[in-house]
């Protein structure tokens, strides 16, 4: 048995040897012949490792989106990607400040309520320094920082008495200061928005970015005063308010979510079987959204993969074929100093497979380097997944053996006194 072993090994090994000659007696058709296969690999993997390091990204960002046990209630689904706007969802009336106050008198399981409201592409001035011309600017409530999980790390956050008063106040993020305050404590300075004056009562802790997009570039006035100064009427009509609530605790959490539900559902005039006309936000439902859209693109990944594989595989059954053609006569003389067909078949299979592996680990080489010159840029690196190192493997030789039978059997099949007499 185990001189069996040796000798089957021997021959595996003598059948590779002659496989890697016959590539490197054929270099350019090999290469061309590789292609397929190399595309198709370098796509899954580069996607596969890209998506990862993207997901790891929104997950360790989404479960900082808002603090423990907290959920939005917003005017429109909550997606990921280009929102279309109101022109193109049934249009829903607007959430208003009152409604937290609603929650908080009725709602048992809510700890706090906060509410917040928000203007993009504004720019912040003190005196010849300026920010870019993208700032987001929050008008929230006092709860707005503890609610959304923003940490105020210089000064202090915005107060009741500063939102009733509509006092000219502002925190702002980490891309405020260093444009504005690179080399000065800001607490206490003025900035300008517009032609209005705030005074800088704290900073927020750096957050970072995510995909290119800094997570510092906003910040936060008294909701009150930012209704004052923006007014209560957006690009699409009346503003709506987001209402952030934090349950008393984990066990509590869905629990609040039906006591909110209830209670917004009273406030604004709906009927028993009618739907809301609110949505609710929590990292959970926005990392569902990101993985049923990176799971698309991921089938996309797969389509492209196999097409190419498809063509890589023709190519490779058709080189093949034109390989025994050109070797009868060697298979020929193999066979009548006592080569069997099994022998004959396994040595054009190998070379077949090895052809299809080659360019897999071309690929698969390929598709790091895509993959780490990306999530370099991203700042979000993540190892290549072993599942699809070994998927491309398995893939690269399913085409081998697929695409290779047939004329691998066709060898086998050479009469040897036929093959012998071939020109």
């Amino acid at each position: 048995m185990f001189r069996k072993s040796e000798l089957f090994l021997a021959a595996l090994w003598e059948a590779l040897k002659m496989a890697l000659d016959a590539m490197r007696a054929h270099k350019m058709r090999a290469f061309l012949t590789l292609i397929g296969v190399v595309i198709g690999v370098t796509t899954i993997i580069g996607m596969m490792t890209v998506l990862g390091g993207i997901k790891n990204a929104i997950d360790t960002n989404m479960s900082n989106a808002l603090a423990i046990n907290v959920f939005q209630v917003q005017q429109y689904e909550p997606n990921i990607g280009i929102h279309l706007g109101p022109r193109h969802e049934k249009r829903r009336p607007p959430l208003e400040a009152r409604y937290a106050d609603a929650i908080r008198e009725r709602c048992p399981a809510v700890r706090r309520v906060g509410t917040e409201v928000w203007e993009f592409g504004q720019q912040l001035r003190r005196g010849g320094l300026e920010t870019n011309a993208n700032q987001q600017i929050a008008g929230g409530s006092p709860e707005f920082s503890d609610n959304n999980g923003y940490y105020v790390v210089q000064g202090r956050p915005i107060t009741v008495e500063d939102d009733n008063s509509a006092r000219h106040v502002i925190v702002i993020g980490e891309d405020v200061r260093k444009a504005l305050f690179e080399n000065v404590n800001p607490v206490g300075e003025m900035v300008r928005i517009g032609a209005e004056q705030f005074e800088v009562i704290g900073v927020f802790e750096k957050r970072g970015s995510l995909l290119g997009q800094s997570g510092d570039n906003f910040s936060w006035i008294p909701i009150q005063t930012f209704l004052r100064i923006f007014g209560k009427r957006g690009v699409f009509g009346d503003r709506s308010v987001n209402i952030t609530v934090q349950a008393w605790s984990a066990q509590l959490y869905n629990e609040a979510q039906e006591e909110v539900i209830e209670c917004l559902r009273v406030e604004r005039g709906l009927k028993p079987g009618q739907p809301n006309n609110f949505a609710f936000f929590t990292p959970d439902l926005l990392q569902d959204s990101f993985n049923n859209m990176t799971g698309w693109i991921g089938y996309a990944a797969f389509g492209i993969c196999a097409i190419s594989l498809l063509v890589a595989g023709i190519g490779i059954m058709n080189i093949m074929l034109v390989s025994v053609t050109e070797r009868t006569r060697e298979i020929g003389l193999r066979k009548a100093v006592g080569g069997t067909k099994g022998s004959i078949l396994r040595q054009f299979l190998i070379e077949s497979v090895i052809l299809s592996e080659v360019g897999g680990a071309i690929g698969i080489f390929i598709g790091y380097l895509i993959a780490l010159a990306v999530n370099a840029q991203i700042h979000y690196p993540a190892p290549v997944p072993v599942w699809s190192v070994f998927l491309a493997v398995m893939f690269c030789s399913l085409v081998g053996i697929g695409f290779g039978m047939w004329p691998a059997v066709r060898a086998a099949r050479l009469d040897p006194i036929e093959a012998l007499r071939h020109e």
